[in-house]
């Protein structure tokens, strides 16, 4: 039977009127199964995986909004902003293709006004769906290896699952916090935006807002403390996307050494050295975009003898801390802090918890990720940069998106596929870098998974014209 789904507007209103979540209160112990800490992507995930198993189980979040970082901080409403510039581009872009556009007007106001509403949805859906879990508010800490408090509460478990999240790692910069700056938490509400912007730092959240300010006019420079964009790439993933940036206008600076930031008036001064020369840029804002850190803070881990590890909870391959009755999962492990990655995690840690046979995780299998900048970066599996480091002899062909007929007719030439092979022949990694990367490299991410080697995707059919016929092209490149 086929079900009518709702308009979103009545899907949206209808989550909100899903009742409070139900808080059990009293003054005793509790004593439960499992108690997950977080309520997240990992934490709901482990909290799923605690129901289906017939657990009795307790979940605990701190006092602010419920949803995680992706729904209400990260993913969902940095994307909302990221499509309103990607339409922007769009429209400057359209003569290219015969399309007139006599004028573009910018509305801040309702980019941010959007966001909210897509925020709202989403954190209304995932209330609807915690309804159903005992769930207590407030900030949990250790008290022992077995026993938590919580707004008053003792509360203790024969296993917990500790999966509170990440939160903004500010570096230390002198001057800076007298200075003051942004961090992505603001410009996601911010409705208006300055007239210039020092980004510090050129990873993915960098590259994002550096794109998103440019396009709206802002006049932006980009301090990458490292000789290409997004570090953890390889160096011509990072290249493409400063040369992209560079033709939006952001003026992209390598190698940048922060020594110092200052008041000077309504601006600030951000004095830093690029190889042997020192500069400044005078800006009206300074947007810290340096990443993020897990978040263990109050915690009291070594109550529970918990060790930390460079600020994130030392984990085993099976995901337990030093307490094997405490395991961990999402962001605070030190991970890539991803949605898929987290939700794998919590429920991998509720079956470890319990399970006679402990599962390693498998981080190899959930390594994929994506960069939202024009033109968009997504990546699956291994990077040459991570093959050289584990020894692997491998093989690895790019090919470029002007060679695709529907890049062509899409105005789209822009970027390239680089795949790598192993030994055997089998696919370990794909890099993409261009138009629909992010959706495409779900192709790419199957092949890994299920082991294909490239004369199995050079052998397989492609409809033609689409962006996907770049596999078949580079496949058979590393097939010849």
């Amino acid at each position: 039977m086929l079900v009518k789904a709702r308009p979103f507007e009545e899907r949206r209103t209808a989550a909100r009127d899903v009742p409070a979540v139900r808080v059990y209160a009293n003054a005793m112990e509790e004593r439960y199964d499992i108690c997950v800490i977080g309520a997240g992507t990992a934490g709901f995930a482990a909290a799923e995986a605690a129901d289906a198993a017939g657990l009795r189980m307790i979940m605990i979040s701190g006092p602010g909004d419920l949803g995680g970082t992706c729904i209400l901080r990260g993913c969902m409403p940095a994307k909302t902003l990221l499509s309103s510039t990607e339409r922007l581009g769009e429209v400057e872009n359209a003569a290219a293709v015969g399309v007139d556009v006599a004028q573009t007007r910018i509305d801040v106001p309702a980019i941010i006004n959007r966001k909210r509403e897509l925020v709202d949805y989403f954190a209304a859906d995932r209330l609807h769906d915690l309804e159903r879990f005992r769930l207590v508010r407030g900030g949990a800490r250790f008290v022992a290896r077995d026993a938590v408090e919580v707004a008053g509460r003792r509360i203790t478990a024969r296993r917990f699952v500790v999966a509170t999240g990440s939160r903004i790692a500010a570096p230390s910069i002198p001057g800076l916090p007298e200075a003051g700056y942004l961090v992505s938490d603001d410009v996601l509400d911010a409705t208006t935006v300055p007239a210039s912007v020092a980004v510090i730092g050129g990873g993915p959240v960098g590259c994002e807002f550096a794109q998103y300010y440019a396009r709206l006019g802002v006049r932006v420079t980009l301090l990458q403390d490292a000789g290409h964009l997004l570090r953890n790439e390889d160096r011509d993933v990072g290249e493409t996307v400063a040369a992209a940036l560079r033709s939006d206008g952001v003026d992209v600076v390598l190698d940048a050494r922060i020594e110092h930031c200052a008041k000077a008036g309504a601006d600030t001064v951000v004095t830093y050295t690029s190889g042997e020369s020192a500069a400044s840029v005078h800006v009206a804002a300074v947007l810290l975009a340096s990443g993020r850190g897990p978040n263990i803070e109050g915690l009291n881990l070594a109550a529970a003898g918990i060790l930390e590890q460079n600020g994130r909870l030392a984990v085993d391959p099976y995901l337990r801390t030093t307490n094997p009755a405490i395991f961990a999962a999402g962001d605070i492990i030190g991970r890539r802090a991803l949605v898929h990655v987290a939700a794998y995690t919590g429920k991998l840690a509720v079956r470890n918890a319990f399970a006679e046979h402990l599962q390693r995780a498998d981080f190899d299998r959930f390594e994929m990720h994506a960069v939202y900048t024009q033109p968009q970066v997504a990546v699956a599996g291994l990077t040459e940069t991570d093959c050289s480091a584990r020894g692997m002899h491998v093989r690895v062909k790019r090919h470029p998106f002007s060679d695709v007929g529907k890049a062509l007719v899409s105005n789209e030439p822009a970027g390239f596929i680089k795949m790598i092979a192993a030994a055997d022949g089998r696919v370990v990694g794909v890099a993409i870098v261009g138009s629909d990367a992010i959706d495409l490299i779900g192709e790419a991410a199957a092949l890994i998974d299920r082991g294909a080697t490239v004369s199995d995707v050079a052998e397989m059919p492609h409809l033609h014209p689409t962006m996907g016929e770049i596999f078949g092209r580079v496949a058979e490149d590393l097939a010849a």
